[in-house]
C-alpha cells in the first residue's frame, strides 16, 4: 500500500503542476481509498492478503514498465 500511497501523491503534484483538474481529482479520490485502506488495517491490525498479492503485482509490473523505458533511455545515449 505504500507504492501505491506514495505514486498518488507523486500523480496528485504532477496534476497540481500541469493544471489537470480531471486526474488530478482522479488520483485524489485514489489517494483517499489507499489512506482510507491504510488506516483500517493499522486500526484492525487485519491484513487484506488478496489486496496485498494484487498490489505486489502490480508493483512488479510497474517496476518492469519502468525497466524497459530505462533500457530503450540507456540504449539512445550510446
Amino acid at each position: 500500500m505504500f507504492f501505491t500511497f506514495s505514486e498518488a501523491v507523486y500523480a496528485i503534484d504532477l496534476d497540481k503542476l500541469m493544471k489537470n483538474q480531471d486526474s488530478l481529482k482522479l488520483n485524489c479520490i485514489v489517494y483517499i481509498l489507499v489512506l482510507d485502506t491504510i488506516i483500517k488495517e493499522y486500526l484492525t491490525k487485519n491484513i487484506d492478503e488478496d489486496l496485498k498479492q494484487k498490489a505486489l503485482e502490480v508493483y512488479g509490473k510497474i517496476e518492469e514498465r519502468k525497466a524497459a523505458e530505462n533500457k530503450k533511455y540507456h540504449m539512445y545515449q550510446y
